[in-house]
């Protein structure tokens, strides 16, 4: 299975999600994925096991029961070996995988908040259309990296918030020209 698969599948996806920086048991990854049946979870984590995509971290005895602890092993982040061979209607099949748990994630945040106060919460969705270089998105993409850096080193408390932020970067068809692939 190529790693892609392993990662764009909508319940591995939100396991490795909710793993990020921690170590969590099998528990509290269910309680991160509330409509996600429990022998679901364990299932997609020997997946994740078999293929060396998370590690047992630790394990301990709860209850006459040995408990694992599971950590990422490896990031996440898919580079061009692996998007290289993608036909179109694959990466059609995988952005929209990608797309609807970002639907999901706002679905639960907009549900379990009532009255929903975005401006509080700071949280929203936009998009804008803008011209740039391929030096100057390279420049802005490494400002935004760089600054995310140093929030994913941030542990949980002193008021944190867990959060998503999801970008997307598409190059647009200008006016009037033939929508084609690159020169």
């Amino acid at each position: 299975m190529r790693k892609i698969e392993l990662i764009v599948h909508p319940v591995r996806f939100q396991i490795l999600q909710a793993l990020g920086s921690e170590t969590l048991t099998t528990q509290e990854i269910a309680n991160r994925l509330p409509g996600t049946p429990k022998s679901s979870i364990y299932r997609h984590l020997k997946l994740l096991l078999d293929h060396d995509l998370i590690v047992v971290a630790e394990t301990r005895l709860v209850n006459g029961i040995q408990e694992k602890a599971y950590r990422l092993d490896q990031p996440t982040h898919l580079g061009p070996e692996e998007m290289q061979d993608l036909t179109a209607d694959d990466h059609i099949r995988f952005f929209t995988t990608y797309a609807l748990t970002l639907v999901q994630d706002f679905a639960r945040y907009v549900s379990l908040n009532d009255p929903i106060d975005m401006v509080a919460d700071r949280t929203g969705y936009t998009e804008v259309t803008f011209y740039a270089t391929t030096a100057e998105l390279d420049s802005f993409q490494h400002a935004i990296n760089t600054a995310l850096l140093k929030l994913l080193g941030n542990e949980p408390g002193n008021g944190r918030s867990r959060r998503k932020l999801a970008v997307v970067s598409q190059p647009l068809p200008e006016g009037g020209e033939k929508e084609s692939t690159k020169d």
